[in-house]
């Protein structure tokens, strides 16, 4: 009885007028660029009885794993839901190509110092180094539908972790609006917060950036006005759950973002709301959207790419992902997601305009590579020995707890198609050569690759 007694007093403390009961840590540690020289440590806490249980969120890190130059840095909390807060701290004035221990540190309402993680922050931006890119779409929790396809990929995933310099998550992040599909009981909030805890040994360790998706935005994939609680609408959960480096690179939050990182000046764009006739906008079914109207993540982009071609000479490859394709093939069921063509007529002309190297997304539920193409969608060539315009890459074959896509209809443009759960890789080599490639995460076997060739 009394070491009963005993237990339940080490358990249970008063802070600051709340009861804490069982301490516990932070969890769903992640890493993103910030901007030049500089990082976004992020993680989430379940709260005291709907209280922030951290209220000055604090990081500490060093080059060294002992710690010996240590710096602690003080952060901020966001939320949408009670059940979770989030926290983030920025790590500014890194050195470049530099590997940094952190480490979170405990809150006086019974949340635990974290483990020791690690990172390597990003090259100067022009450094000749190959930079290695792992790129993942539509990925999801198992359930019934998938047969363990999101799992089999979260596991390759972190297979290619120390091959990998950052993540790219093309839309489609956790499949939250779907809740209860063909996982029972599994609700929102829930599903949000199994995704992340299921990826966080890659996710506190690599950069892992994130792009939107028509998944990410709302409650209900079904419709909007099934989402009873106003919190969980309109990007909500997404806008709190990834900072990315919006407001450094002049873009919108995580929505539509850039970065440097070596050769690479990677773009990431919403292809759901903010631009004419966009898919998930207000008066949709989703009805999300009008954060900057209908031009303003057009001229960023304008801007965005302009300035990156401008910048050819000492960052030669550019890169832009959005969830929706543009470009190619029809899948058997007309219910599964095909291309928007609102998206091309937005997006693509200032592709084409600034010679973009690849387009990446996700959204059909394969792999699908293109030769290059003109702006109308039809083949120039045969071969990527030096072509002009963007090549197309749809990766969406992530998990998709709504199922595999099969082909109806192969577009003359399409390349190589591949209708099996996995991840995409691309390699940068060097100013001129890449090497883009798919990875069946059953198998763990590469079951596609191309080298590409520009002169830039």
């Amino acid at each position: 009885m009394l070491f009963t007694l005993f237990i339940v007093v080490q358990c249970i403390s008063l802070v600051h007028g709340s009861f804490c009961i069982l301490p516990r840590s932070p969890e769903q540690m992640r890493v993103a660029m910030r901007g030049p020289n500089a990082v976004t440590i992020s993680w989430r806490t379940g709260g005291n009885f709907g209280k922030n249980d951290t209220p000055e969120p604090r990081v500490e890190y060093s080059t060294s794993k002992t710690f010996t130059d240590k710096v602690t840095v003080n952060g901020a909390t966001d939320n949408y839901d009670k059940s979770s807060f989030f926290h983030n701290v920025a790590l500014l004035d890194l050195l470049p190509s530099t590997t940094y221990y952190y480490r979170i540190l405990a809150a006086p309402t019974c949340v635990r110092e974290s483990g020791i993680h690690s990172f390597t922050t990003a090259p100067l931006a022009g450094n000749p180094s190959a930079v290695s890119i792992t790129l993942v779409g539509d990925l999801g929790n198992d359930n019934l539908l998938n047969l363990g396809g999101s799992s089999r990929t979260m596991k390759g995933l972190r297979q290619v972790a120390d091959k990998t310099d950052f993540f790219v998550h093309i839309g489609d992040i956790s499949y939250a609006d779907d809740y209860g599909l063909g996982v029972p009981f599994e609700f929102y909030e829930q599903s949000w917060n199994s995704w992340q805890k299921h990826m966080t040994e890659v996710t506190a360790n690599q950069f892992y950036m994130t792009g939107p998706g028509n998944h990410e935005v709302t409650c209900a994939i079904l419709g909007d006005f099934l989402c009873l609680n106003s919190n969980y609408k309109n990007f909500s959960a997404y806008l709190h759950r990834f900072r990315m480096p919006g407001d450094e690179s002049g873009g919108y939050k995580n929505l539509w973002y850039s970065f440097d990182y070596g050769l690479v000046h990677y773009v990431i764009i919403n292809t759901e709301t903010d631009f004419p006739d966009a898919p998930s906008g207000p008066g949709t079914l989703l009805n999300g959207g009008n954060f900057k109207g209908l031009t303003g993540q057009l001229d960023w982009l304008k801007a965005d790419l302009e300035a990156a071609n401008g910048n050819r000479a000492q960052v030669p490859w550019i890169i832009v992902s959005g969830h929706r394709p543009f470009f190619g093939s029809l899948p058997k069921l007309p219910a599964l997601p095909g291309n928007c063509d609102s998206c091309r007529t937005a997006f693509d002309p200032l592709l084409q305009q600034y010679n973009v190297d690849f387009y990446v997304s996700g959204h059909v539920h394969w792999y699908e590579r293109l030769y290059p193409i003109d702006a109308n969608g039809n083949p120039i060539a045969y071969n990527y020995d030096n072509q002009p315009g963007p090549i197309h890459i749809i990766n969406g074959a992530g998990g998709a707890p709504e199922g595999k896509a099969s082909v109806k209809t192969p577009i003359s443009a399409s390349a190589k198609i591949v209708s099996a759960f996995g991840f995409a890789r691309l390699e940068l080599k060097d100013a001129s050569n890449a090497r883009l490639s798919f990875v069946d995460s059953k198998t763990m076997q590469e079951v596609d690759s191309v080298d590409i060739i520009r002169h830039h």
